[in-house]
């Protein structure tokens, strides 16, 4: 590649570094050419940016950028799958193809979200996390929670207080 194509490479890496919330590296040893194309549409379809890129490129790139953590874990034939919006999404992306009865997944080898790296321990934490949408309702259930134990005490209060005037409308009519 001429050093201008080379250039803009990086450059366009630098930016994809730059923008990313999360990343993970991941070899890509021992998978066919037909199950990277399967590969490379899972992760499309899960909006995770799946690239395959010469090291010393990445190396470059990845100057003054979130990934500039993982400089050292890209050795042999390494993919990097990026997100731009969901932090979890590289990670539940990868754990679902592996589940999806594939012959061979990347294997993972490390992972940057938001900044601050991350083991392979905490990457399969996070794919094991339930979904956005999932954790939301969790979220809104225990908000709402509170206000409907708070709607519960006050009709029980009310419902003491009519007792208690017809208590007393009862008490007055005999008396």
């Amino acid at each position: 590649m001429p050093t201008s194509a080379k250039q803009q490479t990086i450059d366009e890496l630098n930016d994809v570094f730059t923008r990313a919330k999360s990343a993970i590296l991941a070899h890509y040893h021992g998978i066919s050419a037909a199950d990277m194309t399967i590969l490379r549409t899972h992760m499309r379809e899960r909006a995770v940016d799946f690239r395959v890129i010469k090291n010393t490129l990445a190396k470059k790139a990845m100057k003054d950028t979130p990934l500039e953590l993982l400089e050292s874990e890209f050795k042999g034939p390494v993919s990097l799958l990026v997100s731009f919006d969901d932090a979890v999404a590289p990670a539940k992306a990868l754990a679902d193809y592996a589940r999806s009865g594939v012959k061979k997944s990347p294997d993972v080898v490390a992972g940057v979200v938001e900044g601050q790296q991350v083991t392979l321990e905490e990457i399969q934490a996070l794919a094991d996390l339930p979904s956005k949408e999932v954790l939301l309702s969790q979220l809104l259930s225990v908000m709402n929670g509170p206000t409907t134990n708070f709607v519960g005490v006050f009709s029980a209060l009310l419902r003491k207080l009519v007792g208690t005037l017809d208590a007393i409308k009862d008490q007055k009519a005999q008396g």
